[in-house]
């Protein structure tokens, strides 16, 4: 049956001092609205479940093995399972990230930030 999510009604849980999200949780996929900090670097990380997302607000830098995307508002972006990736947050940044399966370990306490890091 199909759910209505929304935002305004669900509070902002930190994640730590430069990030906060909040979360829907579903049997098979995961999105997440997240808030991150000027300046902020989500450090290398590789995991199983498929990532996309969108960004809302902001500027980030998603860098890969390879190459570095610079991605503003209104971009998406596309994570295959298990490529390493990393983001740093040139401006506060506001987006949607969708996880195909759900990323268990991320709802996990003291796990909550990067816990699939390289």
């Amino acid at each position: 049956m199909p759910q209505k999510i929304v935002w305004d009604e669900i509070e902002w849980e930190p994640v730590s001092d430069e990030v906060s999200r909040k979360v829907i949780l579903g049997s098979n996929m995961m999105m997440v609205l997240y808030k991150f900090a000027k300046g902020c670097t989500w450090p290398l990380e590789r995991h199983e479940a498929e990532q996309c997302g969108y960004v809302i607000k902001g500027k980030l830098e998603f860098t890969t093995e390879d190459k570095t995307l610079i991605l503003n508002a209104g971009d998406s972006y596309m994570i295959e399972s298990m490529a390493p990736h990393r983001t740093h947050f040139v401006e506060e940044t506001i987006l949607v990230d969708l996880f195909s399966p759900p990323r268990k370990k991320l709802m996990e306490k003291g796990k909550r930030f990067a816990p699939d890091q390289v």
